[in-house]
């Protein structure tokens, strides 16, 4: 009779398996590291948690600098397992110290989101990308400008609002996506035609005003104006718009290496990307989540290559050529 309580018992735990496609034997700790917002991570935490109830995790929010000043002090045995949502170029500057896995969800992302190497050490986790927000009481569509280089043209002159790339890292972001597109030369006629103003909130809030008919901005302002009803549409450069995105990986040496690869595991499903969509409506870098708002999904947008490590290594440079042409 024991004998045959066993095996049913066995049976029975392979069934549950097989028709959950959740094992839930796993045990101990997880100590995750989130540079995205308080929520967003508790909510990650928690539908984590679903799955893998046994697993106790501690969870520590912090800006992505102050982690990473954390994760050298604490070298050779951090104390955290994953870091979420930090900057891409903040991985490639600190690459030996998170560990390769390849996720079960690896074929989802796009090769362009995640680190490509062949075994990657980061996936994407968020995407701020930049858009061209039109309001449409000042232009006829046939008027709208389709690419960046469009944004040098004549008729455009004093209806284009920008923020200035030296006071904004989007702005930044902007201005060295016109510059590996086209050059300084272009960027020259750009600025003939636009106003530059210090803070990036300004460039939505006067497009969405009627003060400017053209701005340049991350396309989760314009979702924000067309759900308020402003009189505004998102355009996506034909030409392109640059893959930024931030990150997650696992820390290489923490403490529970093998809850980390489960959490990666989770945290690079589409269930995870939903969480966070429906959290904070950000565009995140799975092609099936929707993006802010009305706004298409990923797979509907053009993009081109955003080299982190370039454009942090020539800022300096750029922002200081850029500035001398607006003045």
């Amino acid at each position: 009779m024991k004998k045959f309580q066993s095996v049913l018992l066995i049976i029975c735990l392979l069934l549950g398996v097989l028709f959950t496609g959740t094992v839930t034997a796993q045990q101990g700790n997880l100590v995750v590291w989130v540079a995205a917002s308080q929520e967003e991570g508790q909510n990650l935490v928690q539908a984590f948690s679903k799955h893998y109830p046994n697993i106790n995790v501690d969870m520590i929010r912090a800006g992505s600098g102050e982690l990473l000043t954390r994760l050298m002090a604490e070298q050779p045995k951090p104390n955290g397992d994953v870091i979420v949502g930090i900057a891409k170029e903040a991985f490639e500057g600190n690459i030996d110290l998170f560990v390769a896995y390849k996720t079960k969800n690896d074929a989802q992302i796009p090769a362009n989101l995640k680190d490509q190497r062949e075994v990657p050490k980061y996936y994407g986790f968020s995407m701020p990308l930049q858009a061209f927000m039109i309001n449409t009481n000042l232009l006829t569509p046939e008027d709208y400008p389709k690419t960046w280089k469009d944004l040098a043209l004549p008729k455009y002159k004093g209806q284009i609002i920008l923020a200035n790339p030296a006071l904004s890292g989007s702005a930044y972001a902007q201005a060295y996506q016109m510059y590996t597109l086209y050059g300084l030369d272009f960027i020259k006629e750009v600025i003939a035609n636009a106003t530059f103003v210090a803070s990036s909130g300004m460039v939505p809030e006067s497009v969405a005003r009627g003060e400017f008919a053209i701005g340049v901005t991350g396309e989760y302002n314009i979702a924000q104006h067309i759900d308020a009803g402003s009189p505004v549409i998102a355009i996506y450069p034909e030409d392109g718009t640059g893959a930024r995105f931030d990150a997650s990986g696992i820390i290489a040496n923490g403490p529970n290496p093998e809850n980390a690869k489960l959490f990666m595991d989770f945290l690079t499903s589409k269930e995870a990307y939903e969480v966070v969509f429906n959290t904070s409506s950000r565009r995140t870098v799975h092609p099936e989540v929707p993006g802010p708002g009305a706004l298409p999904l990923l797979p509907e947008i053009k993009l081109i290559e955003y080299d982190d490590i370039e454009a942090a290594r020539i800022r300096e440079e750029l922002t200081m050529k850029i500035s001398d042409l607006i003045q």
